[in-house]
């Protein structure tokens, strides 16, 4: 089928009903080399632009304009910032000259369709039609094109296209025509765009003077055009249904490309286009605008162009009821306007946020120009990414998502595009590419222990790829283990894993003298006294109030098994209710003032702080046991926590259920918190029923001896000893004013806790019935771990009625967490792992335990990225031997290239010569040794020898003298 043919038949309304989807990527965009590196870009918001200096000589400016026009052979010059790339990696080897026929642009693009079509397992030979979009050099495209198509000996047609910024929506255009005529089975679709063209060198330059502003969304009303980019991006594409047939991995479907095409002539952009485009997009994909929850906007830098194209989206996306639902960005606040590329660029990165589920955040954002034009906004920015979930309606099966496109050619498109929701397996590296990487060494010996550390040392300071090399580090230490000793190296890069290494030489040999632990503030760690041998692990689940706002944001980035998780499925629909607590949806970026002051909505909402904190603690429950195969022996809670170490350890099968009952009792909204309806009952105190009315109660934590503070009490009315944290921390709560006095009295350091709720004390008694229905739940017994409980300090038994029991006769009664604690690790346990939001828990336990051997880890805390937390706490548990699986951590050896491999076996072939050595060193001084005895035995004769000889000779003295004196 030729072009023209194609114009012919583009109209026919029945073809554009062919869903797509897109089975292969690749992309590069200045530093983004890969689709790997460009997705974690994205996800971290980090920016890659070209900029000159705001000022050059005009004799600079022509020696570089003349050198752009002065190319030779058709090459012409490299972009600003990408200035090679290796084209070796191709899986179709290209003689050498052939590549030097080749210009940068074909080289580039090449490179992308090669590594996509790899991606797509494509193979040679198949029905497969290429199209390239090149906007410089005519023949760029044509020539790319057919190449391509000859190097794979595919059978379908190679066109190029020329359509400025929305060129390569017309070649998805094209590519829907010949799927949906089955003319071909698979369609490449690439673009390129170099920046170190004449056009766009002067372009640059242009924006170079003008742009002073900051660089992020062009809608942003600090920005002032759009920085240019540069790069190459392709997508491999199959109808949608030969995709799901053949169960391709689908990155993302296209269920919608449309067009409005204006006269370039007329008014730039019009807003009522805008919205006619939008409409159309969504009548052809039979989605509604509350459907869509992210647009990847054109924001091309006009300032009427951008105007124009808000209002359009305005107009097609407002809707009653809506409540910033949702988030808008673009690609070019991560790598400037790649003109021609810049459509690839926007499909790739929406495909990747809808493939791995995030709504990707806008960096730098501060808030719009003209915010009057953005009144009654359906729509929000994100500052950072977040987890993508899903929105109650009519569309909740799978996340849609859009991506708008102006032309200066008076093209307008809108494509609609969503997730294959049934694809359960969605394969991801961002835990193994995260930059905190840990290195782990084991020995049966101090000295072998600390060869190795010196081999490792050589390795980091030639090592180009951290993470490769922490790769080939586990797979050597498999091979050691087990061993009597293992020691955590970690660090971010380079420079930070060296001075790691270099206190390591001096931390260990200390650990081993002291038999203290050694570890840093990074978190390298190593114990000569494992525990993990010696007694069980616990699971410690924190009580409430640690939640925070953004809170478990990067979880399932790392982990996306867990969007499939049992567990997880059943707090789901909850969860997406509170996501916009805990990730506050905002046009302008919200304020240090204003993220406190929402903070202390979710601290002063009971109901979202229970269930976030529940919610976190079955996230990381369910990494540690699923990921990482760790399985807890036995497992308790500080005070609501109970319920949570219920629910993460999928005891309950139906807590959707008890989530409802939760929300809709008046338990925690007006009986524990608000009014404190129970506490007024309990004091024979008026009842509140509409507005929270005077407030009667207060809490606070004391750093006092727990005798002491009991002895206060004892005469007071109105106030409680509610929990015992620590033999010196204590909360009490009551009356403000008669906790106010027990503090002076006992001129202890105090404050006020951070929330304010009802709990563990006798004047709540009246909510036991009310506790004990709420949390009798069906329910299914977890084998091989034992759970305790605070309401007898024992080991409890797993029915649905004494469940609710337990924790009911928790809540009303005090609570003495050293008790519990020191029961547990009388019965065995040795390992405590907080499993959940905050570490005050294992703050607590070490501080109850601080004169025997344990070792207490948390997994989150607040400040510190939820990774850094994880990595830290493994190891720990590494080096203490407890059981468990590093390898998610790490890409598999068989991955790795031959320059990996080598540097395995040099690291390897070193750690054999040092230990050789050390063996050598070994036989030298106890061969020295040996001599040395030997020849102090030779001494020890020579001296007795020559101490007879002395003996004889002063006898013969004697003799002489006595027989001259006789």
């Amino acid at each position: 089928m030729n072009i023209e043919k194609l114009e012919k038949i583009k109209d026919c309304e029945s073809l554009k009903t062919t869903n797509l989807a897109i089975v292969g990527m690749d992309a590069l965009f200045g530093f983004y080399n890969g689709l790997d590196a460009f997705e974690q870009g994205i996800y971290q918001g980090s920016q890659y632009f070209t900029t000159l200096p705001s000022k050059r000589s005009e004799k600079i400016e022509q020696q570089q304009f003349s050198q752009a026009h002065n190319f030779e052979n058709g090459k012409v010059p490299l972009g600003a910032y990408i200035k090679d790339f290796e084209i070796d990696t191709l899986r179709i080897k290209i003689p050498s000259e052939q590549v030097e026929k080749l210009n940068p642009q074909q080289l580039l693009i090449l490179k992308v369709a090669d590594h996509a079509l790899q991606d797509a397992e494509v193979s040679k030979g198949e029905n497969v039609a290429v199209i390239i979009v090149s906007e410089y050099l005519s023949d760029v495209g044509n020539i790319t094109a057919n190449y391509i198509s000859t190097l794979w000996n595919f059978t379908g047609p190679a066109f190029t296209f020329n359509a400025g910024e929305n060129s390569a929506f017309k070649a998805l255009e094209v590519a829907q025509i010949l799927l949906a005529t089955k003319e071909v089975d698979t369609v490449v679709v690439g673009a390129v765009e170099l920046a170190g063209k004449v056009e766009n060198f002067l372009w640059r330059n242009q924006i170079a003077k003008i742009n002073m502003g900051t660089n992020t969304l062009s809608y942003d009303q600090n920005a002032n055009g759009c920085m240019v980019g540069e790069g190459a991006g392709t997508v491999v594409l199959k109808r949608l249904d030969t995709a799901q047939q053949e169960q391709k991995r689908i990155y993302a479907a296209i269920d919608a490309i449309s067009f409005v095409q204006k006269s370039a002539n007329s008014e730039k952009v019009k807003a009522d286009t805008v919205a006619q485009v939008c409409q159309k997009a969504f009548t052809a994909a039979g989605v509604k605008p509350n459907d869509v929850n992210y647009i990847e906007v054109f924001g091309g830098g006009v300032q009427l162009q951008d105007e124009c194209e808000i209002q359009g989206l305005m107009q097609a996306y407002q809707s009653a009821g809506d409540d910033l639902k949702c988030a808008i960005g673009s690609v070019k606040a991560n790598i400037g306007h790649t003109y021609t590329a810049a459509g690839i660029a926007s499909l790739i990165k929406t495909a990747l946020c809808l493939y791995h589920r995030y709504i990707p955040g806008v960096p730098q954002w501060t808030a719009p120009k003209k915010p009057q034009l953005w009144q009654n906004s359906p729509f929000y920015v994100a500052t950072e990414s977040k987890p993508w979930f899903l929105e109650q309606g009519e569309k909740a099966s799978k996340r849609i998502a859009a991506i708008n496109g102006l032309g200066l050619d008076g093209t307008y498109a809108h494509l609609i595009l969503s997730e294959e929701s049934t694809q359960k397996e969605r394969s991801s590296r961002s835990l193994q590419q995260m930059p905190f990487y840990l290195f782990p060494l084991a020995a049966n010996e101090r000295s072998l222990l600390l060869d190795q550390l010196n081999a490792l040392q050589q390795t980091i300071a030639n090592c180009s790829c951290l993470s490769t090399a922490a790769s080939l580090a586990f797979a050597a230490f498999q091979k050691n283990s087990p061993a009597t000793y293992v020691l955590a190296i970690v660090g971010r890069n380079q420079n930070e894993l060296m001075r790691e290494i270099q206190r390591a030489l001096g931390g260990v040999a200390d650990a081993f003298d002291t038999g203290k632990d050694w570890q840093t503030p990074v978190g390298s760690y190593f114990t000569s006294k494992p525990l993990g041998k010696k007694g069980t692990v616990a699971f410690v689940y924190p009580g409430a109030y640690s939640s925070y706002l953004g809170i478990a944001r990067n979880l399932f980035r790392l982990f996306p098994k867990l969007y499939d998780n049992p567990l997880i499925k059943t707090v789901y629909n909850r969860i997406a209710d509170i996501e916009k607590i805990l990730y506050p949806r905002s046009l302008n970026k919200l304020s240090k003032r204003q993220l406190e002051a929402l903070e202390q909505r979710l601290i002063d909402d009971p109901v979202a702080m229970l269930e976030s904190e529940m919610w976190v603690a079955g996230l990381l429950s369910a990494i540690m046991k699923n990921y990482f195969q760790l399985q807890p022996d036995c497992a308790f809670g500080h005070s609501l926590g109970e319920i949570s170490m219920i629910l993460a350890q999928g005891v309950w099968t139906h807590f959707h259920k008890g989530s409802q009952n939760l929300n809709s009792s008046p338990l925690l909204k007006t009986q524990l918190s608000g009014p404190k309806n129970a506490v007024r009952k309990f004091w024979e105190l008026p009842q509140i029923q509409d507005g929270e009315g005077s407030e009667i109660w207060d809490t606070y934590i004391l750093i006092c001896p727990v005798s002491l503070v009991k002895e206060a009490l004892k005469h007071e009315n109105h106030v409680y000893l509610v929990l015992i944290n620590t033999p010196q921390e204590v909360a009490i709560a009551g009356d403000a004013q008669v906790c106010q006095r027990i503090i002076e009295t006992l001129n202890c350091d105090a404050f006020r806790a951070p929330f304010n709720y009802v709990i563990h004390c006798e004047a709540i008694r009246s909510e036991y019935d009310e506790i004990v229905k709420l949390n009798t739940l069906p329910i299914q017994n977890v084998q091989n771990t034992i759970f305790y409980s605070a309401a007898e300090y024992q080991p409890i038994t797993l029915d649905s009625n004494s469940i609710g029991q337990n924790i009911a006769k928790c809540l009303c009664q005090q609570l003495d967490f050293p008790r519990l604690i020191n029961q547990v690790y009388e019965n065995g346990a040795r390992i405590f792992i907080e499993v959940g939001a905050g570490s005050t828990c294992s703050r607590w336990i070490s501080e109850n335990l601080k004169h025997q051997e344990h070792l207490a880890v948390s997994l989150n805390k607040r400040g510190v990225d939820e990774h850094t937390s994880i990595v830290r706490a493994l190891a720990k548990l590494l080096s203490h031997q407890v059981s468990l699986d590093l390898s998610p951590l790490y890409s598999p050896v068989q991955e790795t290239s031959r320059l990996s491999q080598s540097i395995l076996n040099k690291f390897q072939k070193l750690s054999a010569n040092i230990s050789r050595l050390h063996k050598a060193h070994t036989n030298f001084l106890q061969t020295q040794q040996e001599f040395s005895k030997q020849l102090g035995k030779i001494i020890q004769l020579q001296l007795a020898y020559s101490q007879q000889l002395m003996n004889q000779q002063n006898l013969n003295e004697i003799n002489n003298n006595y027989s001259e004196n006789k």
